[in-house]
């Protein structure tokens, strides 16, 4: 896939009390599948399919798998035990992904792990979710770590991983008159983060990319973290490809939230609508008011990247000492136009199977309850309790 080089990005955020935080986004650490970044690529430059990045590893011994139907050039030299990288095929079980060097191992193999496992934490018309516990699990997320890093150039962790949780991705197909569940790819996040990452690795299977499953996946992940009030982001920092990944996600999220065409917003919303009736400043329809904190609660994204992708798409301005948030339909509906952002949910709220899909948890409720009235102010002064800054 064709890449754009990405600079250092330097954001500072000050509040009244002359407080100052920084983050830099500098390419690295996390690796996203290539699918997920197109939407963030003009259409000319960016490439779908299997085909393998120009980096490809071409001394790695596996050359390919052998994974139910499907035939996958390898990437990247994955830490297999030195015996079952002796040839240029590796055989894995579809189900409990085994792996084998022989295809008459894989024909006389069967399978009688539990499949799929764990517990099934979203469903839609073509695909499944479910949540796996690494500790649990151990030998399949092994097995599944390490078959990821055939496609992943800086995965590091492949053993040690009972402190993370997996969200398997599985594609619906219909073989025969049955339906059957193929494994295409997962996310994980450690089960505690200090840094409240909600996602350390993700990948998408090179047959299944350019079908929007990498977006799929990375929006699931924030409605997670919504669904637990709170706010996250990937592992810093992100490569170049992660980094066009998220911005995508990010500019969608945001200016959905700022239509109020995102189910919490639009909770927010007729909660903001029914206290303006008792508020001496008049209630007009058009108009929305948020606060930083209030934009990165109702998204679950961390403040620092709802205050980066703002910048970045010129919504944010600097005005009597504080930031400022543009928020006129006209300009929101200009900045869609121009950076070819792309509105819509890429998952069915209604095929969540945990927590709360179509309106605000009832702690999330409680906390409106309590500091609405502050997020409305008078237009002006907006919740400077989320942040120190304010948005109009």
């Amino acid at each position: 896939m064709g890449q754009q080089a990405v600079k250092s990005k330097q954001v500072t955020v000050h509040n009244k009390a002359s407080k100052t935080r920084t983050r830099s986004k500098k390419p690295g650490k996390i690796e996203v599948d290539s699918d997920a970044a197109e939407e963030a690529l003009p259409e000319s430059e960016s490439k779908i399919g299997s085909e393998s990045p120009k980096s490809i590893d071409h001394n790695t011994e596996i050359q390919r798998i052998i994974l139910g139907k499907y035939s996958i050039a390898a990437w990247y030299k994955s830490p297999y035990p030195s015996e079952y990288g002796q040839g240029p095929d590796l055989y894995i079980c579809e189900r409990c992904l085994k792996y084998m060097r022989h295809r008459r191992s894989l024909e006389a193999h069967r399978c009688e792990d539990p499949f799929p496992r764990g517990r099934a934490i979203y469903e839609d018309a073509s695909t499944v979710v479910y949540e796996v516990d690494g500790k649990e699990h151990t030998l399949y997320c092994q097995n599944m770590c390490l078959l990821s890093k055939l496609f992943l150039d800086q995965k590091t962790i492949y053993y040690d991983i009972g402190g993370f949780l997996f969200y398997i991705l599985l594609v619906k197909s219909v073989v025969g008159g049955r339906l059957e569940l193929c494994f295409a790819g997962y996310f994980s996040k450690e089960k505690t983060s200090v840094e409240r990452n909600n996602l350390a690795c993700i990948l998408v299977l090179p047959p299944f990319r350019g079908q929007n499953y990498g977006q799929l996946l990375i929006e699931l992940s924030y409605e997670l973290t919504r669904l637990e009030n709170t706010t996250g982001g990937p592992e810093q920092p992100l490569s170049s490809q992660g980094f066009h990944s998220y911005r995508s996600y990010w500019r969608r999220a945001l200016v959905q939230a700022l239509l109020g065409r995102s189910h919490a917003a639009a909770a927010y919303l007729r909660r903001s609508s029914r206290l303006m009736e008792t508020h001496t400043h008049r209630w007009d329809d058009s108009q929305r008011i948020f606060s930083l904190g209030r934009l990165s609660r109702l998204t679950g994204i961390r403040i620092e990247d709802v205050l980066f992708t703002l910048e970045d798409l010129d919504l944010i301005q600097f005005w009597r000492g504080r930031h400022v948030v543009c928020i006129a339909d006209e300009t929101i509906q200009k900045v869609v136009s121009e950076k070819r952002i792309q509105l819509g949910h890429r998952i069915d709220y209604d095929g969540l199977l945990v927590g709360c899909s179509n309106d605000m948890s009832d702690d999330m409720s409680e906390a409106l309850s309590e500091t609405g009235s502050e997020d409305l102010g008078d237009g002006h002064e907006t919740d400077q309790g989320d942040s120190g800054e304010e948005s109009q």
